[in-house]
């Protein structure tokens, strides 16, 4: 069983199809798509899922993140939201970030990596392979090699056959059942969802296998779901751990589902109980005005 778990917005993001995906507010209306990361403490120190966009995304955006990316995502490019001043600001050191367990390697998940140099980097083998190599212009597209010219330390793991609630695992570390590693393939080579053990039941961060985790329990198609498909590197291993996820969302009720960029999946986890990050000035829930993200930056 871990300790706590918090649950951080790594990147606000302000793209055209957020109001199409996720239309509460209106067409009209700007909505916000979060990078959502996970902290969990831990008796080996502090794990990070995903890193969200860093320090380097935001001082150098033309080199780490280009021109394309930045056009499509459009990133606050947010000090405040950079996972190591978060992790400082629970009261930590970079230096207490011990491991990072990527569920895939696209920009948005690994742009903090150089933040924590002295990490250990826990991704799959076959994506780390699509990352270092990437064959289509797709993966050209989704990987940032600039994010981990740091000396990285590199964990990479393969699947073994062993089965956690019917869905092949990896564990991150031999020794514990802690924090698992979840097949879910179709977005990229090798994704995967991170199944972390709570005090009761587990809580499972899919990545980006899914973009609203409200569409486990529902049929049929969405705008989701279609965007979810023109993303995707297979359609077949898409479709088949949309499948798998639905059976376990059904038939498990002790397994909770977040995602990487539903806002309101985070706004549920991230303020249904007292704050676990003390906030900054600034709300992860919004948009700064150029001029206040300014004077915020100023002060760090």
């Amino acid at each position: 069983m871990t300790g706590q778990i918090h649950h951080l917005n790594c990147g606000t993001l302000n793209p055209f199809s957020s109001r199409l995906l996720y239309p509460s507010a209106g067409l009209s209306e700007t909505r916000f798509l979060v990078t959502h990361c996970l902290l969990i403490e831990t008796a080996k120190g502090l794990i990070l899922i995903d890193s969200g966009l860093g320090r380097k995304d935001i001082e150098r955006t033309d080199i780490s993140l280009g021109k394309h990316r930045t056009l499509v995502t459009q990133p606050a490019l947010l000090k405040v939201e950079c996972a190591i001043n978060q992790v400082e600001r629970l009261g930590y050191s970079r230096d207490d970030v011990r491991h990072i367990v990527l569920t895939h390697m696209d920009f948005l998940q690994t742009g903090g990596l150089s933040d924590f140099p002295n990490a250990s980097i826990h991704t799959m083998r076959k994506e780390f392979e699509a990352a270092n190599t990437p064959q289509t212009v797709q993966e050209k597209w989704r990987y940032s090699k600039q994010h981990w010219q740091h000396s990285a330390k590199w964990v990479l793991h393969s699947f073994t056959g062993g089965l956690w609630k019917g869905l092949e695992f990896s564990p991150v570390f031999p020794e514990s059942d802690e924090v698992l590693m979840i097949s879910l393939p179709g977005h990229s080579r090798d994704h995967i969802g991170v199944a972390i053990r709570k005090q009761q039941g587990w809580l499972l961060h899919c990545g980006d296998a899914i973009l609203d985790s409200s569409t486990l329990n529902n049929g049929g198609l969405s705008l989701t779901k279609l965007l979810s498909a023109a993303m995707d590197c297979c359609r077949a291993d898409r479709l088949h751990t949309l499948q798998k996820l639905a059976t376990l969302a059904s038939n498990e009720q002790d397994v909770q589902f977040v995602c990487s960029l539903d806002p309101d999946c985070f706004h549920q986890y991230r303020f249904s109980t007292q704050p676990e990050t003390p906030e900054a000035p600034e709300s992860q829930l919004s948009f700064p005005l150029q001029e206040e993200s300014s004077v915020a930056e100023a002060a760090l």
